[in-house]
């Protein structure tokens, strides 16, 4: 069974975009299954349900789980792997002799659940765990320019963490609204407005951007033409 396996971080993103609802149809085109880990659910929905703030956000994530969009994968099997990515992520690059942490308990279950469920892809919006899944060794100068300080690479931490994600396949919160755009699922949005489709796609890569999800300007604007062909 074909399976794609997310972060807390797209659902959220589509959540606060009024756009949780294009899972299902999405779930349909692909053919298989959408899960998150319990760690996942804990964030999604546990938490905000003890607050006023996101409490109808996470009862909209909830339906979807009891609605069978969503399937929820058991921690226990996950917690091994886990705890060993945890460890190897949070130890690979360091400054004035100091580990930097850099992965939540969150995203390193959804690795796992995504290694060890074979699935086909994760679906993840955090820019540095994206970076040391696809782009590890270029990491220690990004996190260099972003803290203002030399990072240091533990070479062999990372290169066992590299080993057991094996490099997945990885999916932002833009792509998936991009695709749904172009299965037609955004069409009710075609309003009567100047150049409705620019604005249209634009707007949703724009709402994903504003509420988290990694993606610059520039890659915006390619999406956009690449698209619309504007």
């Amino acid at each position: 069974m074909k399976r794609l396996v997310f972060d807390s971080g797209p659902i959220i993103s589509l959540t606060t975009n009024n756009l949780l609802w294009l899972l299902e149809p999405l779930k349909e085109r692909f053919g298989g299954v959408f899960s998150i880990t319990e760690g996942v659910h804990q964030e999604l929905v546990d938490r905000p349900l003890q607050t006023k703030k996101f409490k109808f956000e996470a009862l909209q994530v909830e339906e979807l789980i009891e609605s069978g969009v969503i399937e929820v994968v058991p921690t226990a099997p996950l917690a091994p792997r886990a705890e060993r990515l945890m460890y190897l992520a949070n130890g690979s690059f360091s400054t004035q002799n100091e580990l930097l942490r850099l992965v939540q308990r969150g995203e390193v279950e959804t690795l796992a659940a995504a290694t060890l469920g074979n699935a086909q892809a994760v679906v993840m919006d955090e820019r540095i765990t994206r970076n040391m899944i696809e782009k590890p060794y270029a990491l220690a100068d990004l996190l260099s320019d972003r803290l203002h300080t030399k990072v240091h690479t533990n070479v062999e931490t990372l290169r066992e963490f590299e080993q057991l994600v094996a490099k997945p396949v990885i999916i932002r919160s833009v792509e998936l609204v991009t695709l749904a755009y172009e299965f037609g699922l955004l069409d009710r949005y075609k309003v009567r407005v100047p150049n409705v489709d620019k604005e249209l796609i634009e707007s949703v890569l724009w709402g994903m951007k504003l509420h988290g999800c990694s993606v610059s300007e520039q890659e915006i604007e390619q999406l956009v033409e690449t698209v619309t062909g504007r």
